[in-house]
């Protein structure tokens, strides 16, 4: 499979950066989160298209062989609390969906050795679509 294109804005990239930068030992997911970083194509958060994943945005995905969607919302490792519905960034979930826009499938490497196959079906909540910069 392709890797498709994936939209970062310019705020989470350098937050991003300046968090794998401070971390002592890159696990292989925060290897492959810099490789997707490094492809990315870079936008102003006031332009990000309002279809994409970003950093705190809340999307419903289908991980495969699943039917069902399910609704999570991307997080910080700082921010994850545990609650429903969040995901680390820094899993492997999480990396492999920040930048997608909806209808769009990543194969993403695990930590087993298998590849996840994830689809974003809904961005529910983005907070650049809703003027929250932050």
């Amino acid at each position: 499979m392709q890797r498709p294109i994936i939209v970062i804005s310019q705020q989470d990239l350098d937050r991003l950066e300046t968090m794998l930068e401070h971390q002592s030992k890159l696990t292989p997911t925060m290897q492959h989160l810099e490789d997707e970083l490094a492809r990315a194509q870079v936008v102003a958060p006031q332009d990000m298209p309002a279809n994409v994943v970003t950093m705190n945005a809340r999307v419903s995905i289908t991980i495969a062989p699943a039917n069902e969607p399910t609704t999570i919302t991307l997080v910080y490792p700082h921010e994850f609390l545990g609650e429903k519905g969040q995901v680390n960034v820094l899993a492997p979930v999480g990396a492999a969906i920040l930048g997608l826009a909806e209808g769009q499938e990543i194969e993403w490497p695990q930590p087993d050795g298998h590849l996840m196959k994830v689809k974003i079906e809904k961005v529910l909540y983005q907070p650049e679509r809703e003027g929250n910069y932050l």
